[in-house]
């Protein structure tokens, strides 16, 4: 795909992702109950006068009544946006709104993004600090330099809650783990290492003084800028200003060419492509190399390994080894500041957070992670010399890294700090840090998977599809008249290349292969040759071969068709798994911070004891697919026999069952749902084999799951994703005619997974 292509439909992408409904990418919901005139009453008039005299008589328990201790304000004049540069405070919203998501996906941090009207240092400080109040903490972003320095300086003095500029600190404590670690791995003292950093804005200036604080020579450091490197000569002539002047050196000065001669290090804060082979070349024998401009770096690092291939080389981007992703620092280090009530975010609190990425690279990566990404190979070396940005174990090191040292620095209000007790409480919050279907996406990309969709002229279909190949989830393979997929390409501006057509009416396979496989495979259901030749010319049909036959590894579809037309085709080509008990469908669901399985919503109707042990054993299976260690909770209108009934027992006789199938399964019941998932009513039962919520609840009925699944969509504000089958020979995924493009992006993954699952399960 041409880099204007790419950028085409990336924008496309973009828009439609940021005006789906709900528009924008953050929103405030309530916390507490407000449906009766009670709850209104204490949360508003009369009963809220109560908390607010309270907080008049002790200010600090506004932390204790109030969101103030959880809440951030990210702000920004946007004046210099992504790159993008003064592009204004309404332009530079998504940017800020974008912000947000991070805050609260990865460290579960409230968010409101406030762009000012303002440019002037003065207007800038005077607004933050007016409203600072409100805040826990404030996040400044996307401010330009120099005024940067001195509006976070200015602000940080007048408020006593943390304030950080995560363009000016962010990269350097990130960078500053990968150079300790990259130093080790070389086997070289950071006092010894000769530095060069490209670049003298906001972030090159901060990470020069956080790599001087870790213990590199100030004498060995070059900084270079747009005309070359930073000279007291040019400081004289009054060409730099105050905030470059720390990293004036001595003597002659030079482009960046020569800067890198003989140098150990070199760090890219500038512009994609600035950097050559060349020039690599001229530095030290085993270089590290951080080039970080986005979304192109100085330099790939294929190039850098041409002339040094021992290099260990960094970039900001995920299809690389060793990404600096700031979202590795600015939620962690609010986390632990505002859990301690930090009245700033020190010197000491930053080197924490760097010391800390620094120790966790060490560390024996995680089966889930390593999962995650592929089953590559992540081991402390060249290729890995810092987390990677999903890696959840992050919150925990990093947080309390920072609460310890703002707590030992006694910067913080909160003092009787125990930091085991504190990481139990950072383990409560990964439920929300964790992205389970990020963790899908990375685990496929770029696998060469091939999925066929069967609906390929459906705008979505195609939309998705494009997503899917640009983002490496699968070879979508697109069904329907080439000429009519082509003109929706054409009118949608999406490039084709990559994507393969295939008409089944025109396609030889039809009559040949395809027809002789659906005949010989159905001929005792009564399927003579002609009968599987008409078949074939219904798409799914064809689509559900094409997987039976193995040119396709997984099929979708269903946004044009009824569910059983979908499924049936799959069943009558593809089959039973012979290795699964039954065909089951769950959905997976994201709801009050929770995730959770439902099964079965779809196929199975009224299962007996013998279906639903098995419904309950392959739900738990999906579950683990996606990381998730199943807790199974089998639901009745009665709670362990009760109400003695026929359906009571057919329950406790299925978990008999479960529990004779795969012994290793936490499983209990029959419960109502209400005690599967709260922990004071299972207190009443002390013989249950599980404490907390379960989070995979198995329906008695079909029709309950489909209730169930359908109220928690449209009432409890929960995020579906399903129906994921289970026990067909090769994966299917049923799409629902409402899905959007992510929805069926997020489908293409786990479709893409399973199939990768199976290729495993053949090699071995």
């Amino acid at each position: 795909m041409s880099e204007d292509r790419r950028k085409l439909d990336l924008a496309a992408a973009s828009l439609e992702y940021h005006e789906r409904a709900p528009r924008g990418k953050v929103r405030v919901m309530p916390t507490k109950p407000h449906a009766t005139q009670r709850d209104l009453t204490l949360a508003y008039s009369p009963g809220v006068a109560y908390p607010c005299l309270e907080i008049e008589k002790n200010p600090e328990d506004v932390y204790r009544y109030t969101s103030k201790g959880n809440l951030v304000a990210v702000i920004s004049n946007g004046s210099a946006v992504l790159g993008l540069g003064d592009i204004g405070p309404l332009a530079g919203k998504p940017v800020m709104e974008g912000k947000g998501l991070l805050f609260k996906t990865f460290a579960d941090i409230d968010v409101f993004d406030i762009e000012i009207d303002a440019t002037t240092i003065d207007e800038i400080v005077d607004t933050v600090i007016r409203i600072a109040p409100t805040f826990g903490g404030i996040n400044l972003e996307d401010i330009k330099a120099p005024e940067c320095f001195e509006v976070e300086r200015r602000i940080a003095e007048g408020t006593d809650i943390p304030v950080f500029h995560d363009d000016q600190h962010g990269t350097a404590i990130i960078t500053g783990a990968a150079l300790l670690n990259a130093a080790e791995v070389i086997g070289r003292s950071l006092d010894s290492l000769n530095v060069v950093i490209i670049g003298a804005g906001a972030s090159a200036i901060a990470c020069g003084h956080h790599y001087i604080a870790l213990g590199v020579n100030p004498d060995r450091l070059k900084m270079v800028d747009s005309k070359g490197i930073l000279t007291q000569k040019r400081l004289d002539a009054g060409e730099l200003n105050e905030h470059k002047a720390p990293f004036v050196i001595d003597g002659e000065g030079g482009d960046l060419s020569s800067a890198l001669v003989g140098a150990d290090v070199m760090l890219g804060l500038s512009r994609g492509g600035l950097v050559t082979s060349a020039m690599i070349d001229g530095m030290s024998d085993q270089p590290v190399i951080f080039a970080l401009a986005n979304p192109d770096p100085e330099i790939l690092p294929d190039e850098v390994r041409k002339v040094r291939p021992n290099a260990i080389v960094a970039t900001g981007r995920s299809d690389y080894p060793n990404q600096v992703n700031n979202v590795l620092g600015f939620p962690f280090i609010f986390r632990g500041a505002l859990d301690v009530r930090a009245r700033d975010i020190t010197l000491g609190m930053k080197m924490a957070a760097t010391h800390a990425l620094s120790a966790l690279a060490k560390e024996p990566v995680p089966e889930d992670v390593l999962h995650a990404y592929g089953g590559e190979a992540l081991k402390f070396g060249p290729e890995y010399i810092i987390p990677k940005p999903f890696d959840r174990r992050v919150l925990l090191w990093e947080a309390t890294a920072v609460a310890e040292a703002a707590v030992a620095e006694g910067v913080a209000k909160v003092t009787d700090f125990d930091a085991g007790e504190y990481r139990t409480e950072l383990e409560g919050r990964l439920g929300l840090t964790r992205s389970v279907m990020r963790t899908v996406l990375d685990r496929v990309k770029n696998k060469g998977v091939r999925l066929v969709f069967f609906e390929g002229a459906h705008p979505k279909i195609l939309r998705a599809a494009a997503e899917c190949l640009d983002e490496g989830i699968c070879t979508p393979i697109l069904l329907g008249t080439s000429s009519v997929i082509q003109e929706l390409a054409d009118e949608l501006g999406i490039d084709l290349a990559g994507i393969e057509l295939v008409d089944p009416r025109k396609d030889p396979r039809r009559l040949d292969k395809y027809a002789d496989a659906l005949h010989e495979h159905r001929a005792r259901k009564g399927v003579t040759l002609e009968d599987a030749e008409r078949l074939l010319e219904s798409r799914p049909y064809f689509a559900s071969q094409m997987v039976a036959s193995g040119d396709a590894e997984g099929v979708l579809g269903g946004v044009t068709r009824h569910y059983p037309e979908v499924l049936r085709p799959c069943i009558q080509t593809i089959g039973i798994d012979p290795d699964a008990s039954r065909l089951i469908g769950c959905y997976m669901m994201t709801v009050k911070n929770r995730v959770m399985f439902i099964g079965d919503a779809t196929v199975n109707r009224y299962p007996d004891e013998q279906t639903l042990a098995e419904i309950a054993v392959q739900t738990a299976s999906v579950a683990r697919r996606f990381g998730i260690n199943p807790i199974v909770a089998m639901l009745s209108f009665s709670n362990f026999g009760s109400a003695q009934h026929l359906r009571s027992d057919r329950i406790e006789k299925s978990i008999e069952l479960a529990r004779e199938m795969d012994p290793t399964l936490v499983i209990d019941g029959p419960m109502q749902a209400d005690t599967a998932l709260v922990s004071s009513i299972q207190e009443d039962y002390t013989h249950m084999v599980f404490d907390g919520p379960a989070n995979v609840l198995i329906c008695p009925n079909l029709s309950a799951a489909n209730i169930a699944y359908k109220l928690l969509d449209h009432l409890g504000d929960a995020d579906m994703t399903g129906p994921i089958l289970s026990g067909l020979a090769a994966p299917v995924c049923v799409l629902q005619r409402h899905d959007d493009v992510r929805e069926i992006v997020h489908m293409a993954a786990i479709c893409a997974e399973e199939a990768l699952l199976r290729r495993e399960s053949t090699s071995s």
